[in-house]
This record gives structure tokens, sequence and C-alpha cells, in this order.
């Protein structure tokens, strides 16, 4: 059997700094007036070899071809890039690691295409006492220069390629998060370039402790979303309390891979299946050290594409014995064994693992796919409904597809700790994160495949018009893993809008900071906040 390890699949010093050094030297102060001097660099179509590079993301199905590229190497560069797409009239969106599932960056109305790659750089800055990460920055790279050079980390995704800028304003969550929390609760300031209402593009620094309108605007990219409220430069990271200013992740992890066959699961076993899951999840939701060493993610693909599956990591050898009794659980649920015909388990370094798991596989590294996304946050056990429809569907043939299924990732931990309004992610009560998907090459199998998602997605949340709502079971979606259908009326029929799925109570603040901020609307796509 193939085990993968995709992200898609769940599903990247100096001691004791304190907030004295943040306070004291900020990169820019709110409003800076772009530098007249400033120039950006631009790319053309038909005379810069690298324009088809630059203008295309990890999902295929979006083509763009904007009038323009620009490559800003510093901020100033960046507030030029804006103004110069604001003076010219040009609709403009920011690309980072061009992972976005839909075309929020890569529309077919984009004339401008702002890339953030070459602003990537990762540094300590002692006087400050913060971690600077550029906004172009690739996970990967991230974690690779903090661990090497300080022996830290944060606590994001694991696909190698994502992008900083999206993954961060998202919330950001990985392997490390019932540990250490999400990535936004590291977050220490965000330098950004925002547009008044008169339609100036200046630099703006906001940090952790500010109130007023700065405390807004920091609280909004702690999972407001990207693309929303200006453009992202630089982070800086900071952990309160934590030696080394961040955490320190494990010297080895161990990595436990399941993958039980479909043969003999019918819709009984695969509830039970997901029952284990979820009531392990509900157990082991309040922080505690044993278990928030342990991130276990069901990978569950279709039967054509593979079998019933889990990802484990395990960053505390004391956490070895929860980890192998869920593992026995699910498989006798199914019934099977936890042998190693079905499981796997190896330790590793670190940094290893970090490398595996985020380059293993085609959904995490193949960039010249098509794909389809859904995403929710569920609180409780799936209904009979819910896990009947995820079996059916992936028993149902889809056409092209070479890698559809169903990802469920373990919440709770130190992601449980903040409150709901602490930051802009407001599911802190979240047990688990759901993902369906269908990956395929061939755009001929464009219908097939979506198709196949929305009869699966919505079909999965029929009883509560199609998408998850906030009950005791279900807590909306995850802007990360967005899905513009959320905006169409034919699937989404709850009343609620794609804002008030992805942040929740949040999004009424949201919409303030918007106002606020981005007065003229020059940050938007399909699903930003509204003003």
């Amino acid at each position: 059997m193939t085990r993968r390890i995709g992200r898609r699949g769940f599903l990247a010093g100096t001691a004791g700094a304190g907030a004295v050094g943040l306070l004291s030297r900020p990169a820019a102060a709110a409003g800076a007036p772009a530098p007249g001097s400033a120039s950006v660099p631009v790319v053309r179509e038909g005379r810069d070899p690298q324009y088809d590079s630059l203008r295309t993301g990890f999902n295929r199905r979006f083509d763009v071809r904007p009038q323009e590229i620009l490559t800003p190497r510093t901020a100033p560069e960046a507030v030029a890039a804006v103004q110069r797409a604001l003076d010219a009239g040009r609709r403009f969106t920011v690309y980072g690691g061009g992972h976005c599932f839909e075309d929020f960056v890569l529309s077919p109305d984009v004339q401008c295409l702002i890339s953030m790659g070459a602003l990537d750089r990762v540094a300590h800055d002692a006087s400050r006492g913060v971690y600077s990460v550029g906004a172009g920055a690739r996970l990967l790279n991230v974690y690779d220069t903090l661990y090497r050079d300080h022996g830290v980390t944060i606590p994001g995704g694991v696909c190698y390629s994502v992008g900083v800028g999206g993954h961060v304003t998202g919330g950001g969550y990985g392997l490390l998060s019932r540990r250490h929390g999400l990535t936004v609760d590291h977050l220490a300031g965000v330098e950004v370039v925002t547009v008044d209402a008169h339609r100036k593009a200046s630099l703006t620094y906001c940090h952790r402790g500010q109130t007023g309108a700065l405390g807004d605007l920091f609280w909004a990219h702690t999972g407001g979303g990207g693309g929303n409220f200006g453009v992202v430069t630089r982070f800086d990271f900071r952990t309160p309390g934590a030696p080394r200013g961040l955490p320190s992740p494990p010297s080895s992890v161990q990595i436990v891979t399941c993958d039980w066959p479909w043969d003999g699961v019918g819709p009984e076993k695969f509830a039970a299946f997901l029952d284990v899951f979820a009531d392990w999840c509900a157990d082991h939701h309040t922080s505690a050290p044993v278990t928030d060493a342990v991130f276990p993610w069901l990978t569950i693909r279709h039967r054509d594409n593979g079998g019933v599956g889990m990802v484990m990591q395990v960053s505390d050898s004391a956490s070895t014995g929860v980890a192998d009794d869920l593992v026995e659980r699910l498989g006798a649920a199914l019934g099977y064994d936890a042998g190693p015909s079905y499981v796997t388990r190896a330790w590793m370094p670190w940094m290893n693992s970090v490398r595996l798991i985020g380059t293993s596989s085609d959904e995490n590294s193949d960039p010249n796919r098509r794909g389809k996304q859904g995403s929710a946050n569920f609180r409780g056990r799936f209904t009979k409904v819910q896990a009947a429809e995820i079996h059916r569907a992936l028993h149902e043939p889809i056409k092209g597809s070479l890698s559809a299924g169903v990802d469920v990732a373990a919440l709770g931990g130190a992601i449980a700790r903040p409150g709901p309004h602490d930051t802009a992610v407001f599911q802190r009560d979240a047990t688990m994160k759901m993902l369906v998907q269908t990956f395929w090459a061939d755009r001929r199998h464009d219908d097939a495949n979506i198709a196949w998602l929305r009869r699966a997605y919505h079909g999965i949340f029929r009883e509560t018009g199609g998408v998850p709502v906030y009950n005791s079971v279900t807590a909306g979606s995850y802007v990360n893993y967005p899905d513009s259908d959320l905006s169409d009326a034919r699937f989404n029929t709850s009343g609620l809008s794609a804002g008030e799925l992805y942040y929740g109570e949040n999004y009424a603040r949201l919409r303030e900071v918007k106002r606020r901020w981005d007065p003229t609307n020059a940050f938007h796509h399909a699903q930003s906040v509204e003003p």
C-alpha cells in the first residue's frame, strides 16, 4: 500500500526578550508617507522570461495575464507598487506563495499583480527582541532559518512552499499547534502597506498591546485573512516567556503513518472509525502536556486513490502510549489491527520530519494540478448523515481525479487556550478541522471534479443548508481553505454569509477595521471582508 503524507492532507537568539524593545524601535511609524524616491521592478509579458512563472499559482484552474507584475524588494518598494497600481487605476492583487484554493489572487480581472517573493528575509532583531519574517518567505525556508540559526520555530503548516503572507493572516496551524498554539498566537507586530481615503499608500506598523485603531489593525491580522486590509511586508514574532523568544521544537519526533484498506469497511464501520477519532479530539481538547504532544490527522483517500489512513506526529516520548492507544482503537473500529502491515512508526530529527512531510507527496509539491476544496470546523461527532455522506462520496467515481479525499485534523490543546475574541480566529472551541478535496490535471475534467466536490461537501452539510453552521456539531469554515461556493445561494441556503462562516462573531469587528483602514476598498477579492 502507498502511504501518503500531505498538507492538503490536513493538513506549515536572545533569552527573555521583553516588550520594551519591541515598542522602542518599530520599523515604520503609523501612516509614514511613501518615500518619493522608491521605485519598483516591473515584469511584462513578451519582454521578461520570468513572466509566466510569476503569474501562475499551484492551482492551475486559474490562468491570468496581468498587464504588469511588480516585484518589490523592500517595504518602500511595496508602497510604491501599491501606489503605482492606484495611480494607474489598475485592479491589483498581492501574490505570496501562490497556494490560494480560489481565484482571490489570480482573478480574471487582475491587471496588476504584486509579487512579494523577494521580501523573504528571516532574521532575529535583537534590539527589538523579535524574529522578523518577510511576507514573501516560504514556510520551509522560515523553519530552516529559525531552527538552524536560533533553535526556534513558529507552529505553522506542513506544505513547504506556502507563503507566510496568507498563512499567517489566516491564523496558521500545523503539527506543533496542539503544543504551541496557532501561528498568530506568537505574532508580535506587523508592517503593512495601507491605503487612506485619498487613495494614498503608506507604511504602517502595529503591534501586540496597542489600543485604538492600530490595536484593531494588529488584531485583524491575527486571523482576519489575507487581501483584506493591506499588503503585509513583514511579520514580527515573539512568544512571551519563551527563553529563546519563540518556541523550541523537540530535537526529534515520531511520525506514525497508518493506511488501512477499504475492503470490508462499510458505512457502519466507517462511522465507528470517525466516532473514535472525534471522541479522542473532544476528550483531549483541554490543554495537557502529555496529550498536547500528539497531533493526529486523518487522511482518508477516495477508494480509487488509496485507503483509510492517518498521519500523526508525537513530539514527546512520554506521549507514545497515548498515540498507540488511538491507533489501536481506530484500526479495531475498521476491523483491522495496528501491526506493521498497516502502521509504520519512525523517530527522526525534527527538521527531517518537516522536510519529509512537506515534500513527500504530489499534493504538496506538484504545481501543475487543478483542485477544488471545502472546509469545516467541528465541535462534536459527525452526525449519521455526515458520516454516511463522506463514505458515499469516497466511493463515487470521479472522472480524471488523481487524488481525492477527506482529511480531518485534531485541534484543541494550546489552540484552545485563547478566547474566541482574543485574536480574529473565532473557532477556538473547535475540536477538529475537516478538508474535502480533489485534484486533477486536465481542464477537460474540471466539471466532473467540481461537481463531485460540490455533491460531497454540500451533501455532508445538507442538514444545515449545505454549509457548516455554528451549532453543537460544526463551527464554520477555515478562511485559509476558502470555498467560493459559500457565497453562492445555490449551494449555501443557511442564511450565513461566507464572512460569517469564516469569522463567526468576529466578523462585525473585522468590518469595522476594514472601514477604518481601507475606506476605499482598495484591497478586495471575491470573499474579502465587506466594508
